[in-house]
């Protein structure tokens, strides 16, 4: 009997975990593609809600990879842009997010000369593309390990015509990165070198297990992340 009960409560657990999980996505997936989301966003924003589109994926294993991740954003930046008024400002209208790891193989330090002859252009084509659309672009947030060739192109960027005389160039930075104080404080000097604002976006952080494992895999002395929530919301705060 008590099998036969449990048989018969398989589907319709299986069920309650199916719209479970799609109650859940739909708090953090906007939708399929750029179309379905920039339609759900527009509830949104009638209330005066901003958002940054981004795309959900991994690191390009392959040239190929990179190639489709690279025509992905350039669609969404003009799909974006095409619902942008051109009275809009940039710091008003949507932007894009783009995570620089799904857009180069090799996005390591040790290839700083290769990403700075074959990803800061591709990164210029799409600033400069998201300028014209009238929207902002965002570097999305990447591993310590990842953190100086990030500020490198940013900097690349930021510092070339692609970007010149605007304003929606701009960078994600984690709290929970012990580095965080420093890169607020270097953008802060490179806003001022070049008298324009650089548009921030401070987070926690999102990759606190795999940062705690490398370091431990790699047998280091200390942790490139804080190991105490406190010690984040301190930096997040301060």
């Amino acid at each position: 009997m008590q099998k036969a009960v449990a048989r018969a409560g398989e589907p319709v657990i299986r069920k309650a975990v199916g719209q479970a999980m799609r109650i859940m996505s739909r708090q953090f997936v906007m939708g399929r593609d750029i179309g379905d989301a920039i339609a759900r966003g527009r509830g949104g924003e009638a209330k005066g809600e901003r958002y940054s589109f981004d795309m959900l994926g991994e690191a390009a294993l392959t040239k190929g990879d990179a190639e489709c991740y690279f025509e992905a954003y350039r669609a969404a930046i003009e799909a974006v842009g095409d619902t942008v008024d051109d009275a809009t400002g940039v710091f008003e209208a949507p932007s894009i997010s783009v995570k620089l790891s799904a857009l180069h193989p090799r996005f390591e330090f040790a290839k700083s000369a290769r990403l700075r002859d074959e990803l800061a252009p591709r990164l210029g084509a799409l600033a400069e593309l998201a300028k014209k659309q009238g929207i902002g672009l965002t570097l999305d947030a990447e591993e310590a390990v990842r953190l100086e060739p990030l500020l490198d192109m940013f900097q690349a960027v930021y510092q070339s015509p692609a970007a010149e005389n605007w304003t929606g160039f701009g960078l994600v930075v984690q709290a929970y990165q012990k580095r965080a104080p420093a890169v607020i404080d270097w953008l802060a000097d490179l806003a001022r070198e070049t008298g324009r604002r650089i548009p921030l976006r401070l987070v926690k952080g999102a990759y606190w297990d795999s940062e705690i494992k490398r370091a431990q895999e790699q047998g280091l002395d200390g942790y490139p992340v804080f190991t105490r929530k406190a010690a984040t919301d301190v930096c997040y705060i301060a």
